[in-house]
């Protein structure tokens, strides 16, 4: 399949554009998120709130320099992190810095497009979490209602056509935020140690 060019059909909407610019990159990260943590198991429900941890530290940390108060989705860390302690995991370390060069305008929006569209997974997977875990297993991150409320004031954003220019900005950042997940999934970065026995 030809890849998808970064700018938009002028009667294209943006979320359009952006989700047939990063389809494949999408299912490559599920499938790499899967393969690296999955749910199954306490340990590895663990493990996948530590990947999500350690990814997108630098991301949150880029969107307070760079994006504007509008395009700053819900920090997420501080509420993996209380799952992890209630799984008894310690915090991993943060991925290697994230950045997109120069910011340029679009950019904001394509990072915080990832991030806030992730909510929708997220709700798929705190069902199954639910499920296999008993109800029993933390959930404050999958179930923020705070990041869905933001996506889905993003949308109204989203939902039209983009100048051009804003348009290639944004491809290029959502593109390069997949990137960024799919390398942290690739390495498996997660923490080996745990505040008490996570065996139960």
């Amino acid at each position: 399949m030809a890849p998808v060019s970064d700018a938009a059909k002028p009667d294209e909407t943006l979320r359009t554009h952006l989700r047939a610019a990063t389809m494949v990159a999408h299912d490559l990260l599920d499938h790499a998120m899967q393969a690296a943590s999955g749910w199954q198991q306490r340990q590895d429900y663990a493990r996948f709130l530590a990947l999500q941890h350690a990814a997108r530290a630098p991301i949150e940390i880029w969107l307070a320099t760079h994006a504007p108060a509008d395009l700053r989705p819900p920090p997420q860390t501080p509420l993996i992190a209380r799952d992890l302690a209630a799984l008894g995991v310690v915090v991993p370390a943060s991925a290697p810095l994230f950045s997109l060069g120069r910011a340029a305008p679009g950019h904001a929006l394509g990072t915080a497009w990832v991030l806030a569209g992730s909510a929708l997974g997220n709700r798929a997977i705190a069902k199954a979490v639910a499920r296999i875990g008993g109800g029993e297993w933390p959930v404050a991150f999958l179930g923020n209602g705070e990041m869905m409320a933001f996506w889905q004031g993003l949308r109204a954003r989203i939902e039209r056509p983009a100048p051009p220019a804003e348009a290639a900005a944004a491809t290029q950042a959502a593109e390069a935020v997949f990137a960024h997940f799919l390398a942290v999934a690739e390495t498996g970065q997660a923490p080996d140690r745990t505040l008490e026995s996570t065996s139960s």
